[in-house]
């Protein structure tokens, strides 16, 4: 697989930024089972956080509160200056479509679109012309060693590469904050290790905070800090 380019290698976090992305007091509820049991935490621009934990205790919860996908029944999410848990639906897909990147297990890329079009849809769908987006796409997938690609169909991809494209994806719209969920799951180790080292340094260099749900150890231990979150209750390991 082709090693990121030199600038796009993960930087230092900045020691006394502002968060970009927060979550404070978060309480989620299933019915009587609690999902997050008031978490606080938050991730600085150009940091990457990897929340680990058991199956079923609320890792996945907190992307999704963290994403703007649920909103939590207690508790304030905050991007840069913005609440995110007070915007209504309509306000919370316009903001996860324009400032948020998102990356998971099953690359989620569409079959029947070559790889250019799967990276340019999020800029068509918020109104950028076809020319623009796929001139955009390109040079993202350039940047993510995937130039000679962009013609191709996922079906046509190895499991890195289509990964690559959905990192491609996440970062065209130039992002405030990513998530991954399990990234790196449907992936043999060497690939997978090297999947999230693009993601992480390709998304802190631009300042991006990174949120990455992994059961992995070598994965978490690409990222510049730790959380472990059990019965809904976050700790730094």
């Amino acid at each position: 697989m082709t090693q990121p380019s030199p600038q796009m290698m993960q930087v230092p976090v900045p020691s006394n930024s502002y968060p970009a992305l927060a979550g404070r007091g978060l309480v989620k509820y299933y019915g009587e089972v609690v999902g997050l049991a008031g978490v606080d935490v938050a991730v600085r621009p150009g940091e990457a956080l990897a929340v680990m934990g058991p199956s079923g205790n609320g890792k996945t919860t907190l992307l999704h509160v963290l994403a703007g996908i649920l909103t939590p029944d207690q508790g304030e999410v905050w991007l840069g200056g913005e609440r995110v848990d007070q915007l209504n639906d309509a306000q919370r897909t316009v903001l996860r479509r324009r400032r948020l990147g998102f990356v998971f297990q099953d690359n989620q890329l569409l079959a029947e679109l070559p790889a250019d079009e799967n990276v340019a849809l999020p800029l068509m769908v918020d109104g950028v012309s076809r020319r623009e987006a796929v001139t955009r796409a390109r040079g993202m997938l350039a940047q993510v060693g995937l130039a000679n690609e962009a013609n191709r169909r996922p079906g046509e991809l190895s499991g890195g590469q289509a990964q690559r494209v959905a990192i491609a994806r996440a970062l065209v719209g130039e992002p405030q904050a990513v998530f991954a969920d399990e990234p790196t799951g449907a992936l043999d180790a060497a690939t997978g290790a090297q999947v999230i080292d693009l993601l992480v340094g390709a998304a802190t260099h631009r300042g991006a905070a990174v949120v990455v749900v992994t059961h992995d150890d070598a994965v978490a231990a690409r990222c510049h800090r730790v959380v472990r979150i059990v019965d809904g209750r976050v700790s730094e390991r």
